[in-house]
């Protein structure tokens, strides 16, 4: 357990064990990541004695098939509560952990957290302006996913815990690491595999990934019927190439933002250093998944458009009704980027420093009270 993670454990130690009641919350729409940390969490928690609740306020609609149903067959046993619940059992003595996300607008509770006794950040998205100001942020952008920090805590203890915590653990590693393909280290497999000895099951993970036929279907017309290829010279034998995809027939389809995401993830099959996936998920709303397999930094590149994440998987929203306009505006951004990083002659960063800091690419950002 490396210094980091050792301090994370601590002071998960010292916000559980001073609270009455902990709050776990993830990003709004939920995917493995964030739940399975979340569960994780509840579950570290439970360890230290204390009553811990995830906060999913989210209609079905609007979640990934796996995910629903996660919280369907789990939600007592791991009591995911929604927003008026939460209301009525907060109390001054409350705490919160944010999980897979640092963004304020990305949590339902925004508008309670100057209220909680300690509020502490388990992430690796890059943060920025809007980032929570917690007493605690542990935020990561070159580990996997939250999930891997949180399993990596939670098994250093030696305690036996559900097996499906350890499967939803396993779900959140392999859908940030698009099944160990991106953003993978050797101590990501290592956290992987101390999971399969805690009793996570690959075929059951696998069985949750498991897409419906009319999901895989619009995935793959909006794919292959949609995608635009550009290619951007930096140098010689240096071309970059980028897919911008769009349903171009339809324009004002709604998506749910996990087809975008798998749209964006199945263009990296290709050969492309970058994708970026566009689309509608609900009117007058735009999202944008962005991918990377080089150099070329979507987080940085998505934080343009006031989004984020970090260099090989990021995403924005942006209110319009104008989504061919957005798609015109990224690709301005994305050729001024790959430019500046050839006539800069920056390796690893694909935007000018004064829009991001680089170092906060490169290195972790770890508060604590002082």
């Amino acid at each position: 357990m490396d210094e980091i993670v050792r301090c994370l454990k601590k002071s998960l130690t010292e916000v559980i064990r001073d609270s009455s009641k902990v709050f776990i919350v993830g990003h709004n729409e939920p995917d493995f990541d964030s739940i399975g940390s979340a569960i994780g969490l509840l579950t570290l928690c439970r360890l230290h004695g204390r009553k811990a609740y995830i906060v999913v306020n989210d209609a079905d609609m609007h979640l990934e098939p796996g995910v629903k149903e996660i919280i369907a067959r789990n939600r007592k046993a791991f009591n995911i509560i929604d927003m008026n619940t939460f209301k009525e059992l907060v109390n001054n003595n409350s705490s919160v952990i944010i999980t897979d996300t640092n963004k304020d607008y990305l949590v339902s509770i925004r508008e309670y957290l100057p209220s909680f006794k300690h509020r502490l950040i388990v992430d690796h998205h890059a943060p920025d302006e809007h980032t929570i100001d917690a007493e605690y942020s542990f935020i990561n952008p070159k580990v996997s996913s939250a999930s891997e920090m949180v399993a990596e805590v939670l098994n250093s203890y030696r305690y036996r815990y559900d097996p499906m915590v350890a499967n939803c653990l396993l779900a959140g590693i392999e859908l940030d690491t698009n099944h160990y393909q991106n953003n993978t280290t050797d101590k990501t497999h290592d956290v992987a595999e101390n999971l399969i000895k805690r009793g996570a099951d690959p075929k059951v993970v696998a069985k949750l990934f498991k897409t419906e036929f009319e999901t895989d279907r619009r995935i793959n017309n909006l794919v292959f019927n949609g995608t635009l290829f550009e290619k951007y010279e930096r140098e010689i034998f240096q071309t970059r190439h980028v897919s911008f995809t769009v349903n171009r027939d339809n324009p004002t389809t709604i998506y749910q933002k996990e087809d975008l995401a798998k749209a964006a993830d199945r263009m990296t099959d290709y050969n492309m250093d970058a994708t970026f996936a566009i689309g509608f998920v609900k009117e007058g709303l735009v999202s944008i998944s962005a991918r990377s397999k080089s150099d070329i930094n979507v987080g940085s590149i998505m934080s343009q458009l006031g989004g984020g994440g970090n260099g090989i998987s990021a995403a924005c929203k942006i209110e319009t009704d104008d989504i061919l306009a957005v798609e015109e505006k990224l690709k301005d951004i994305v050729s001024k980027s790959i430019q500046a990083q050839q006539s800069d002659g920056i390796t690893g960063i694909a935007i000018a420093p004064t829009i991001i800091d680089e170092s906060i690419q490169e290195k972790p950002f770890v508060k604590m009270k002082a």
